[in-house]
Order: C-alpha cells, then sequence, then structure tokens
C-alpha cells in the first residue's frame, strides 16, 4: 500500500507536496494510514491528522516521530522544528514578519528590547485591535515561537491585530520561574512599545498555547495583584493551568498525537524540577484563591484533550467571579492541534473562528459578565 511513512525527516517531501497529499478524499486518507477511524469517548479524530499521525510521522518503531517519551529532549526539539519546517505557514496571508532582537544588531523593529522574539504584522490592523503577546506551544520545553508562527500569522490576519510572540527561556536549563519572569518582561515592554508594534488602539492583550496558557493567566492574576495595568483579554489555548492535576492520567485515552498524557508528565517534570510544590498557585495559576478581576477571557479546548478539563473548570471559575469568559471545543482535533494551522483543513476553519470570536469578545459589553460554553 502507498504510503509516507518513514521518510517524514530524510525525504525531500516538502510543503507543497504534503499538502496535495492532504487534500485526498478522507477515505483514502485513512485507508493510507492504516484504515479505520480513530476515536475515543465518542469523538472522532480529524482524518487529515490521522494520516499525518499514522503514515507520515509514525516510524518501523512504532513510536511516533513527535514523542518526548523514551528519547533524549534534544531529538525531541529537532523532530518538532523539523515538523513546524514541513508544516510551513498557511497559504496566501498578508502578513509581514520582523524579528526583535533583545540587542540592535539583527533586530528589523530598530531598538532593543529586553526580549527577542517574532512580530506578525497583518496588512490590514483594525483601530481598536489590542496587540496580542503570545506565548508559544511547546509546554516550556520545546521549541520557540515557530511552533505557534503559522496558528498565530492566520490569527493575526483574520482578527486584523499584531501579534508579538516573545522567546522565553526554556526548561530544563532553565526551570520555572525563568520562564514567567521573561513572560512579564515581555509583556510590560510590549505595554510600553504597543504604538510602535503595530497596536493603533494602544492596548495589550495577552494570550498563550498549553504551558504558553499557563503564562499568560498567571502573569494576568499577577498584574491584577500587584494593581499594575492588565491586559486587554486573554487567549487561552488548551491550556495547562493545574500541573498538579491527577485527573490528567485519567484521560489517557484522549492525549493522541502530537501531545500524548506521558509527553505532558514529561514537559511538566522538565519545567518545574524535582521538589517544587505543583500546588502552588505561582506554577498552577488554576488554583489560585481568588480569581476575581481577569480581563476577558477566551478559553479554547480540542475534543481529543486530556486538558479539556481543565479548560471548563476554569470557565466555571471565571463565570462564577463575573469575568466575561467565553469557551469553544474543537471536537475532532487533538491537544496541540494549534501546530498543524498551515496543513490541516479543520485546523485552519477552527483558527478562523477563534478569530471571529476573539474579535467579538473583545467588543462586546461589560455590563455584566457571562460564560458562553459551546462545542464546534
Amino acid at each position: 500500500m502507498p504510503t509516507f511513512a518513514n521518510t517524514w525527516n530524510t525525504s525531500g517531501l516538502n510543503t507543497w507536496l504534503l499538502k496535495k497529499a492532504l487534500s485526498l478524499p478522507a477515505p483514502v486518507l485513512r485507508g493510507l494510514s492504516g484504515g479505520g477511524v480513530v476515536y475515543s469517548q465518542g469523538r472522532t479524530l480529524d482524518p487529515q491528522i490521522q494520516f499525518l499521525w499514522r503514515s507520515l510521522f509514525t516510524p518501523p518503531s512504532g513510536r511516533t516521530g513527535l514523542s518526548l517519551t523514551n528519547r533524549s529532549l534534544e531529538s525531541a526539539r529537532q523532530a518538532w522544528q523539523d515538523a513546524t519546517s514541513l508544516f510551513g505557514v498557511p497559504d496566501n496571508l498578508r502578513v509581514r514578519y520582523e524579528q526583535i532582537g533583545a540587542d540592535a544588531a539583527g533586530s528589523t523593529f530598530g531598538g532593543v528590547a529586553p526580549i527577542g522574539g517574532l512580530l506578525i504584522r497583518p496588512a490590514r490592523i483594525s483601530e481598536d485591535a489590542p496587540l496580542l503577546v503570545f506565548f508559544h506551544q511547546g509546554g516550556g520545553v520545546l521549541g520557540g515561537h515557530d511552533l505557534s508562527k503559522a496558528f498565530c500569522a492566520l490569527l493575526a490576519q483574520e482578527a486584523r491585530c499584531p501579534i508579538f510572540l516573545p522567546d522565553y527561556r526554556l526548561a530544563p536549563a532553565n526551570r520555572f520561574p525563568a520562564a514567567l519572569d521573561d513572560a512579564r518582561t515581555a509583556f510590560e515592554w510590549a505595554q510600553s512599545n504597543a504604538f510602535r508594534l503595530g497596536a493603533k488602539s494602544g492596548r495589550v492583550a495577552v494570550g498563550g498555547a498549553l504551558m504558553g496558557a499557563n503564562l499568560a493567566l498567571r502573569l494576568s492574576l499577577d498584574l491584577r495583584r500587584d494593581f499594575k495595568p492588565t491586559s486587554a483579554g486573554q487567549l487561552l489555548i488548551t491550556p495547562l493551568v493545574d500541573l498538579s492535576d491527577t485527573q490528567i492520567k485519567a484521560g489517557a485515552s484522549l492525549g493522541m498525537w502530537p501531545l500524548t498524557t506521558g509527553d505532558l508528565d514529561t514537559m511538566i517534570s522538565h519545567y518545574a524540577g524535582a521538589g517544587t510544590n505543583l500546588d502552588d498557585p505561582c506554577i498552577s495559576p488554576a488554583l489560585e484563591p481568588l480569581i476575581n478581576g481577569q480581563p476577558k477571557t477566551f478559553v479554547i479546548s480540542a475534543g481529543l484533550d486530556p486538558l479539556a478539563a481543565q479548560g471548563e473548570l476554569l470557565v466555571k471559575r471565571l463565570s462564577a467571579a463575573r469575568t466575561q469568559t467565553l469557551y469553544r471545543r474543537y471536537d475532532t482535533l487533538p491537544l496541540g492541534f494549534d501546530l498543524f494551522a498551515a496543513v490541516v483543513d479543520e485546523v485552519r476553519a477552527a483558527t478562523l473562528d477563534i478569530a471571529e470570536n476573539w474579535v467579538n469578545l473583545l467588543r462586546s459589553g461589560t455590563t455584566e459578565a457571562n460564560a458562553e460554553q459551546a462545542v464546534v
């Protein structure tokens, strides 16, 4: 049977060819990936992601090409970087990428910044759009801003807002709270430079994926505690906001690919380090006793996502604290789905939906907080 298996990291298969392969009908994609439908707890995995997982990224050993389990962290980082390079960015985007340097050399921004990263400016920016400071995918241990570049580029264009992806320090070389310290430095610098970074409104919002969402929520709580100007809103993608949660393993059947519950364990152990109290709200912000006074919040989960219960509980707590809150769950997608924004149709559709709802949330009235929950 024709297959792309075992060639993803060595062949000359390029992004164009991959996208052509993924345009095949769903039954063909499932046939190429071994046949059958992948589902758990009544939810069916998107066939394009099933093809990527079972055909392209599964070598003869049976260990998926993006797994962190039973491999060195260096090889896992390289695998994620190779995958990101293969997937590329969505087609036909009208955005500009600008490197932000922690020193003047190599920065197209024209000045020194305390934290390096990537600025994404869409061709059209709404007058009322805030700058979104987004902490990238990777669980606090993998990669850099490239892991979230495709998702954020599409989001920036559709939401008509500039997005700054800071490069924060990664564990285990720099364990918690190094990433949180960098997140605050990046956010405060962005607040001081919002107009120069493309936000005509002068406002700044915050967001992130997985551990990046953890940083965003913790930052918002800390700003409130310190009586500092808070963000215009927070966008939390598949948030990992309670590292002590023993129920994550109970959703092991939902943790498929690219991230399993075993991978989450590995990320948490690298990020926190031995002896760290995972019940501490500093590292598990969902355990903060008082969660009031938060900015408008949009929480996104996936259907095949062992962290979805955390997201749903957070929405309930924020709603009870009268924070204007919106929740979406995309049932055919797995944890880590934002990595595939450039190549998977359902991820692109989810990103467009996220952009529309994010803009609507930011523009909506604040006379009475509410939580609108929806499953897509």
